[in-house]
């Protein structure tokens, strides 16, 4: 096959190699493109490929930027709870643009509510507090995440949580590199904010918060709590002034308490939501649920995916200065992704030389004093 027929045919054949890869099977496909089941030739561990269709990719420059947003973001976190992305870039001969990430056994959230219906109490805190804890280690670099849902969250079997989809992701302090402009949205009907339904170039991390809360309303009743076939008919029931439905009149069983959280989780007005990830981490800890210690349990032996011998060796390079996030190795000739690494170890000279300069300041005033004393 010759180059990439898109989402009129398949990318890969079955058996066929890729990057140091065997591809084994298709996993699933989306809107944006198809995800891959393939098998590291040298390291003999399963990864998952994500593929941009070509044809969006052609048609729609601006979701290619989505798409390496993704690795990007992907690789500045390094959290239990976050799938992890280990390598990115663009195949010349099959005129693709690719992720290889951790490969996740389990289930979304969204199938297991759909056949499963309401959840326990317990469970669904757990879920949403693994999800919060994810949330509060992206705030740390300024990141809003802004379509969490069902289906971006994965259960393992094991009991683990992982959250997939940074693609939408905001930088809140600083450029967005998705151009996002005013009155622009992104995210899904039933889980955004009503400030994000209206522009989601300005949300902050509360969105999230909100969004998290919704998930967890639709755990604890089995529906969401504003319902439609069509987003004209869920946004005027999100961006009335009424509050969000009460849990518990969907299910008596919810404990007051935990209703009471899930209403400052979706107050309408952001002033009047907890304010953020871990103040809703907080919030269920005064009522006594904590993050469990099993919180981030790995995958089983085969699953686990280690980093690659040039991978190690840059992390390495950078891991005596102070840093926001792990290296990262892309075998790539995308000119964005090599901007990127050539930024990100700049950004690491300058860190070091910082250090440095500090260091000898530091020293320096030392002697003045000393040199005073005596």
């Amino acid at each position: 096959m010759n180059g990439a027929e898109g989402m009129g045919g398949p990318v890969f054949r079955e058996g066929e190699d890729f990057h140091g890869y065997t591809v084994e099977r298709q996993l699933g496909q989306g809107g944006l493109g198809t995800v891959w089941l393939a098998r590291h030739r040298m390291l003999d561990t399963l990864f998952a490929v994500k593929i941009l269709d070509p044809k969006i990719a052609e048609e729609q420059p601006e979701y290619v930027n989505r798409f390496v947003r993704e690795a990007k973001l992907a690789t500045k976190i390094r959290h239990p709870s976050l799938v992890a992305v280990h390598d990115a870039g663009y195949d010349d001969a099959k005129g693709l643009y690719f992720l290889v990430m951790d490969y996740v056994q389990g289930d979304t959230l969204r199938l297991t509510i759909a056949l499963g219906g309401a959840q326990p109490e317990k469970e669904a805190v757990r879920i949403i507090l693994q999800i919060a804890d994810v949330l509060a280690a992206a705030q740390r670099f300024g990141m809003v995440h802004r379509d969490l849902k069902p289906e971006n969250i994965m259960l393992t079997p094991d009991g683990s949580v992982k959250l997939l989809d940074l693609g939408v992701a905001k930088i809140s302090d600083g450029i967005d590199s998705l151009k996002t402009t005013a009155k622009t949205v992104f995210g899904t009907p039933s889980y955004i904010s009503p400030e994000q339904a209206v522009d989601s170039s300005t949300v902050d991390t509360r969105a999230d918060v909100y969004s998290l809360g919704v998930i967890l309303f639709e755990m604890l009743c089995g529906r969401r709590p504003y319902e439609g076939e069509t987003p004209m008919e869920v946004l005027p029931q999100l961006l009335d002034d009424s509050p969000i439905p009460d849990v518990r009149t969907f299910n008596p069983e919810v404990s007051p308490k935990l209703s009471a959280v899930l209403s400052r989780m979706c107050a309408k007005k952001p002033e009047e939501r907890l304010a953020s990830p871990m103040d809703v981490i907080a919030a269920f800890a005064e009522i006594g649920y904590t993050l469990p210690s099993s919180a981030g349990t790995e995958y089983a032996a085969e699953e686990k995916s280690e980093p690659s011998a040039m991978m190690q060796d840059l992390i390495s390079d950078i891991s005596a200065a102070p840093q926001d996030g792990p290296g990262i190795n892309l075998d790539t000739q995308d000119k964005d992704m090599q901007e990127f690494i050539a930024r990100r170890r700049r950004r690491e000279l300058k860190r070091r030389l910082l250090w440095a300069a500090l260091a000898i300041a530091l020293l320096a005033l030392t002697g003045i004093s000393f040199a005073i004393a005596h």
